[in-house]
């Protein structure tokens, strides 16, 4: 994996330069005085906004296919939309990322640039592992939940122990196991890997908003989208899961093609319905 972690923004032929903007938001402590985002039409934030955590296998940040499939999301949501460039391994293992994306969002309330019931939280592959950390720790800390989340092809368990991880190994053409179990222990510095805010997936899931999951039928980490499903319902959150026949890892994000545009219709009328905004 090439291990790209400045911050980017979208191409000029992909969004207009005047409505992408970076700030810094939420100081952590005394040593990182706030946040880079990146936002796409920052003035559409107050009305509704998506927040999306890239994925990168927590070592590794947004490619341009994630910027591409964010801004086809905005664009016909009518929503703005926001990218944190959290920190990752190796100079900052966990708690970093935690720790930054719950410094944004708790910045972002406090000034009133979202609104509660008005933001959807995103996130993909290990992006949608720490979704659901920060989800867990916005719900503990008694802070107000995004209205809905989408969840894409969410890495959750990093311990890799699901039968699916190896009985997928050679239909996953994305992924590897023994590459993902070093970036987990990469990420999880000196923290167990069944911690459950290093793997989200031993969480409690009580009180959480309404699911969009996504996962393809030959991604190694099919089973943990499965088991995540499973006990989201049995924590009475309410989820949608898709398992997209043939799609490989992340395929909601990486393609383009029609399975990729269904879900992607799939998760704009997600986005309306879940900000309240008028079809």
């Amino acid at each position: 994996m090439t291990r790209t972690q400045r911050p980017t923004k979208p191409s000029r032929r992909l969004v207009p330069r005047a409505l992408v903007t970076r700030e810094r938001i939420g100081g952590v402590g005394e040593t990182v005085p706030g946040v880079p985002v990146t936002w796409i039409d920052r003035p559409r934030s107050r009305t509704a906004a998506v927040i999306h955590l890239h994925g990168g296998a927590h070592v590794a940040g947004e490619q341009p296919e994630h910027w591409r499939w964010l801004e086809e999301l905005r664009r016909r949501s009518g929503a703005a939309a926001a990218m944190i460039h959290y920190r990752m391994p190796p100079t900052s293992p966990f708690p970093a990322a935690l720790d930054d994306v719950l410094a944004v969002i708790r910045d972002l309330r406090e000034r009133a640039d979202v609104r509660d019931g008005g933001w959807v939280l995103s996130g993909d592959s290990s992006g949608g592992g720490l979704a659901l950390a920060v989800l867990a720790a916005l719900r503990d800390e008694g802070i107000p939940l995004p209205a809905g989340v989408i969840l894409l092809s969410p890495w959750t368990d990093l311990t890799l122990a699901d039968p699916l991880v190896a009985a997928r190994e050679d239909r996953d053409r994305v992924l590897s196991a023994p590459a993902l179990a070093r970036c987990a222990h990469e990420y999880a510095g000196g923290y167990a890997l069944t911690d459950p805010r290093v793997s989200p997936r031993f969480a409690s899931f009580e009180a959480l908003p309404p699911v969009l999951l996504f996962a393809g039928s030959e991604e190694i980490l099919l089973g943990d989208a499965r088991a995540l499903a499973e006990a989201l319902r049995a924590a009475g959150v309410p989820v949608a899961f898709t398992e997209q026949p043939g799609g490989q890892h992340d395929d909601a994000v990486m393609s383009d093609g029609p399975a990729a545009q269904w879900a992607l219709r799939r998760q704009i009328a997600f986005v309306r319905e879940a900000c309240g905004l008028r079809a």
